[in-house]
Order: C-alpha cells, then structure tokens, then sequence
C-alpha cells in the first residue's frame, strides 16, 4: 500500500498560555501543501519494521510512524506487524509537520489493510498519543487547530493559493522554542517568531528576502526554521524560486491541497 503523507503550514499561530500538563495552548491556522512524504506499508507476520531513505530519521521505537503502529496494533488487538518504508522528502525539524504527517498516514494506511474500520475519531484520538499535529495531518486541507493540537475543525478551503517554501540549513527543537516562549506583543501571525528570530536572525533575514524577491506576504512555519511566502501566481512563484535557490538549495514551490494522507 502506498500512500502521501502532506506536508502542513502554520498560516497563523498564536500560543494562548501554558497548560497544566506542560504542553502550551495554541490557536493555528493551518493548510495541507502538495510537498509530501512517500510511505509504504507491508503486512508482517509480526513486528514494526521502518526503513527511511534520510539517515537522520531513527527507525526504532522513538519514530512517530512506529508510536502510531504500536497504537495502533494495540487499539485493535491484532497480533500481527508490519513494514514500514518512508521516502522522506518532507525536510526533518523544519516546522512542516513531515513526522506527524507520516504518522496519520500509518494510522490511515493500517487501518485499510486490516479492514478494522477504525472511526476517524477513533483514528484522531490514536493521533493525539503519538503527537499534537497528528489529529490536523489525519483530516489535512485547511483547519483551526486549538488546544495542544487536539482539536480540529475544518474550515473553508482557500483558493487555490501558491506558497514559495523555503528550509535552510538549521535544525530547530520545537521543545526548546516552547521552553523559551515569552508572552510578547507579535506584529506577525506567528507567535513563536519572537523566539526563533532572537537566536536564528537569519530567519528574518530570509523572510525580508522573499518579500524582497516579490512573495506578498512571508512567514516562518511552526516552530521553523521553514519559512514560507504567499505569491500571487504560480509563474511567478517560478520566478522566485528560481531566485532564492541560488542561496536555499533547499525550497519549495507548492500549492493548497485538499487532504492530508492520501492513498496512491
């Protein structure tokens, strides 16, 4: 079984406050994208096998893929296994959702292969034990994500809209922004930026740039280092990308999608 796993954007995000469980409240926006990971899933007699063409992704039991198969195979009771091939084209760390969204592909994916008829609810809650963005990469498209990542609501699709990606070379920990998070004034619609800029100002340094390169609009994703531009076409998302790759090999041209697991 083959399947893609949606990479998503934060078009906004706000952090409410910090909750009694540790995890922060957020209020985001956020959009499936047509950037995705390739994953494959064959049936076992047992086990949870994980094989990922980037070296950097672990392939044991601290994978969200492998969380999501143990959920899995133990909401459903059945003793058998499975393997699990990731073609990771979704860069790691970046604010992209790539791990959540390969986990709800797993989830998506199991769930058709052993005919367990598992309800998207049930599917959402599975989602939640093995991390916050998972419930939103289930459903994918356009949605307000509340709470720790839990709550999800569909909202209106956007038209079909362009966003020039760009990922440079720094790994950021989502744990350690929300560690150093501060409640401040935010003149963008990313609270975490205030954090990021302050340690990484060639965050913002890459944003000015693709405004400067024509983007309408620029902002970093999640908790980054991606940051993302909105253009007004795709010939002259072309354009841009053309441009900002000379320095940022790494970048993205892609559009809104519909959903965020999709069976190929």
């Amino acid at each position: 079984m083959q399947l893609r796993a949606n990479a998503k954007l934060n078009l906004s995000l706000k952090v409410i406050g910090k909750r009694p469980d540790g995890y922060h409240e957020i209020d985001s926006i956020m959009q499936s994208i047509s950037l995705y990971d390739s994953i494959k899933l064959d049936p076992l007699s047992k086990g949870i096998k994980i094989f990922c063409t980037n070296p950097l992704i672990p392939t044991d039991r601290s994978n969200t893929v492998y969380k999501a198969a143990l959920a899995f195979f133990e909401k459903t009771a059945i003793n058998q296994g499975v393997k699990i091939e990731i073609q990771k084209l979704v860069p790691h760390a970046a604010g992209l959702g790539g791990g959540s969204a390969d986990a709800a592909a797993v989830l998506v994916g199991l769930n058709i292969m052993y005919k367990t008829m598992l309800s998207e609810s049930d599917l959402r809650v599975l989602g939640e034990s093995v991390g916050s963005d998972v419930p939103f990469c289930l459903i994918g498209g356009r949605g307000r994500v509340r709470g720790r990542g839990e709550l999800v609501e569909p909202i209106e699709p956007l038209p079909k809209t362009w966003f020039v990606l760009v990922t440079p070379q720094i790994l950021i920990s989502t744990a350690w922004v929300y560690q150093n998070f501060k409640p401040v004034v935010s003149s963008t619609d990313n609270d975490l930026e205030s954090v990021v800029l302050s340690q990484y100002p060639e965050i913002g340094e890459l944003k000015k740039e693709l405004l400067k390169l024509g983007c309408l609009k620029s902002q970093m994703s999640g908790s980054g280092s991606s940051v993302f531009g909105i253009v007004e076409s795709e010939e002259k998302g072309i354009k841009i990308l053309e441009a900002i790759r000379k320095k940022h090999p790494q970048s993205y041209l892609v559009e809104n999608v519909g959903r965020g697991v999709e069976n190929v």
